[in-house]
């Protein structure tokens, strides 16, 4: 749909418009207050006029008199929306809001009622906001369809949001942060547009720079991440505080993958390959985009963080709250420090963050340590800490002034990325603020929300100055005769041979069907070996006891292939076996992992990768990765977790191959994604790391096929 007409109308008619206090009146005093430029049409019965405009009886009214109306604003109860639609489609209307609630969040009645609205919008193809939401508000183009009065702080800029709360819209509209908007929409129930509609429109319109979300899920998750990459190709950030993170996904029955994976998390890792700030609250929010917007482009080329403070307690509070921020503070080089020597007294501490109070006098002292910092060619965006809250005695808004103006000019010689942060949330003096933003340096509040905002900053660079995403080099779909054929469940045998056509080396074995097979296959193989009873209908096989390991020599083989089939009988007796498998064992490894793959309802496969056995769920130790995956991202996901430890050399132990375990989950990667229509669920548990130089080895496997109701 054109949502041209929906957010930017050039006409507009509000059906319920009235001389009383209301929605009804408060739309076009609205629009009045945004000195609309386009055609505006009451629609009522009972009035003759209402704002000292003519008003209509209806949208036929309307039109037989020659009008032509781009959008509706509905401002009438539940069951007057649908009839109103109709009424507006029929005289050519294609945009319409309905500000009425008890809909699909009203139980049955109200969910069929709004799938009637929906289906009517489809078929008409109406651009419908709503219902159940306090309309748009798009200040560039003067367009208040409205339901809450207009603050009067709220103008046009370069920030559009999407938020499915109205109260969350009114939160932001009503903010005194000074933020300008090029458009604000409440989304509401989402009966037709829902959220990624309106980014899909934002990342193309040229009013637009800085994207906000506020989402309790994407109702078209696919189209979301096709959004956030043509929101990267056009370098436009998306800023999503993402609610209902305790939510889990349902787990899978099989495989411990699935369980491992929940929603949340999977949002996590789609946010983390396509580049989408994800924030924690709305302070948050803002201060990341008001960084974004006054740096404008002017983006840092790494982590490292020069940071001018003028308390030594507040360096403690920046350690502690940088603290799993990808922010670094690398020492002053040797020139820096000379600079700082010449304007501090001889007991100050030089550091990074550096306390410039000196002897009190920042003016004498700021302005010439954020210069030496500007200068440090290992210093990536220099950091100001400078309260500037609104209470202010008016000689500390002068001396702080210094410092601003310092700042600035800075920012403006050495062309490097200059924030100040003032430690305080509760307002900016707007003297300081406008000093530090003419020059181009973010004034932002709140020590926490102004260092996350950084962090968030560094972070969107990274990823712009990142190759494009990884696309699968190779489309060939290996694995075919298990995999196109397979259902249900793929047993350990015949997943480990999809796995060795991924090139993912696989323990030695042999199937066997007899003991005379299994003795004969421990001569070839040598010992130990594991003896393993193979079913479809066994899918875990140490609660059957049906695996028997460290089998080390000829005689202990009909053994343990008799006790593994009796086992089998008593734990299942009707279960189908397709063999024995006879399987090397692999003595002292670096480190045991798990490697999977999980189907997400909402965005397709999801690499998992953490510590094997209990560890994995125990401690939550994992990283989840969205294929196709590159190297850096597959070692990324490595270093997330403890088995990152374990691989560099723990406690006097070998180091681990890690690049042969890189190797492994690009190839997974490849995999999952190749094969994203069939496979539901694949587990390598455990997965061997060996010494450095001598690979890993799929000790067990498992995949679950997809079913045809999946």
């Amino acid at each position: 749909m054109d949502l041209r007409s929906l957010l930017a109308p050039r006409s507009i008619a509000v059906v319920g418009a009235s001389e009383r206090p209301g929605p009804g009146r408060q739309v076009l005093e609205n629009l009045d207050q945004l000195e609309y430029e386009g055609d505006i049409y009451p629609v009522n019965p009972k009035y003759g006029k209402v704002a000292s405009r003519v008003c209509y009886p209806s949208l036929h009214d309307v039109a037989a008199a020659g009008k032509s109306v781009e959008m509706v604003a509905i401002l009438l109860g539940r069951n007057a929306i649908l009839p109103v639609l109709q009424e507006a489609a029929a005289i050519g209307v294609r945009a319409a809001w309905a500000f009425a609630s008890g809909f699909g969040e009203a139980g049955p009645e109200g969910k069929a009622l709004q799938r009637k609205l929906e289906h009517f919008c489809h078929q008409n193809q109406i651009a419908f906001c709503g219902p159940n939401c306090v309309g748009l508000l798009n200040p560039t183009a003067k367009v208040a369809a409205y339901s809450a009065p207009v603050s009067p702080l709220l103008h046009a800029g370069k920030i559009g949001a999407v938020v499915q709360s109205g109260s969350i819209c009114l939160a932001l509209a009503n903010s005194d942060r000074g933020l300008g908007y090029s458009l604000l929409v409440s989304s509401g129930n989402e009966a037709v547009l829902d959220s990624t509609d309106y980014l899909s429109y934002m990342v193309n319109d040229p009013d637009t720079e800085i994207i906000l979300a506020f989402v309790e899920q994407f109702r078209q998750p696919r189209q979301f991440i096709e959004v956030a990459c043509r929101a990267r190709e056009v370098g436009k950030p998306i800023i999503v505080l993402k609610v209902g993170c305790s939510k889990m996904a349902q787990q899978a029955a099989i495989t411990h993958t699935g369980a491992l994976t929940g929603s949340d998390a999977v949002y996590e890792a789609v946010f983390k390959k396509y580049g989408v700030i994800r924030v924690n609250d709305l302070d948050e929010m803002l201060e990341t985009a008001a960084a974004l917007v006054v740096l404008n482009g002017n983006l840092p080329s790494g982590n490292r963080v020069g940071m001018i403070t003028v308390s030594g307690g507040e360096i403690g509070l920046v350690g502690d709250l940088a603290a799993g921020l990808d922010l670094t503070f690398p020492n002053w080089s040797a020139r820096a420090e000379k600079a700082f020597q010449q304007v501090l007294p001889p007991y100050a501490r030089v550091s990074n963050p550096l306390d410039a109070w000196g002897s009190g006098r920042i003016d004498e002292t700021y302005p010439p340590s954020i210069a030496a910092a500007a200068e440090e060619e290992d210093i990536d965006i220099v950091v100001v800490s400078q309260d500037a809250p609104e209470g202010l005695a008016p000689g500390q808004v002068k001396q702080y002034g210094v410092v601003a103006r310092a700042a600035a000019d800075v920012a403006e010689k050495s062309g490097k990325p200059i924030v100040a942060i003032s430690n305080l949330s509760g307002g900016l003096h707007p003297g300081l603020r406008e000093i530090f933003e003419r020059g181009g340096v973010p004034l932002l509040q709140g020590t926490r929300e102004g260092l996350c905002a950084v962090h968030h900053v560094v972070n969107f660079a990274k990823f712009l100055q990142d190759d494009a995403l990884t696309q699968v080099k190779s489309r060939e779909r290996k694995g075919a005769f298990y995999l196109e054929r397979g259902t249900g469940t793929l047993v350990e045998y015949e997943a480990k041979k999809v796995l060795s056509e991924y090139s993912i080396p696989c323990s030695r074995e042999v199937l066997c069907h007899t003991v005379q097979e299994a003795i004969d296959a421990f001569r070839e193989i040598g010992g130990p070996v594991a003896v393993k009873l193979i079913s479809p209908e066994i899918p875990h096989k140490t609660e059957a006891a049906i695996v028997q390991l460290n089998i080390d020599h000829e005689t202990a083989i009909g053994d343990a292939y008799r006790q593994v089939m009796e086992n089998a009988k008593e734990y299942m007796a009707n279960a189908k076996i397709m063999g024995v498998l006879v399987q090397e064992m692999i003595t002292d490894p670096v480190a045991e992992v798990i490697v999977g793959i999980s189907k997400d309802a909402d965005f397709g496969p999801v690499v998992l990768f953490g510590l094997g056995g209990t560890a994995v769920e125990l401690y939550g130790d994992r990283a989840l990765g969205i294929p196709p995956l590159s190297r850096d991202e597959a070692l990324e996901m490595i270093n997330q977790t403890r088995a990152s430890r374990l691989l560099q050399g723990f406690r006097g132990r070998p180091a681990g191959d890690e690049l042969a375990l890189v190797d492994v989950l690009v190839r997974i990667g490849q995999l999952a994604t190749h094969w994203a229509d069939r496979i539901h669920a694949l587990d390598i548990n455990p997965l061997l790391v060996l010494p450095i130089g001598q690979g890993v080895v799929a000790v067990d496997a498992l995949i679950e096929m997809e079913t045809d109701n999946s």
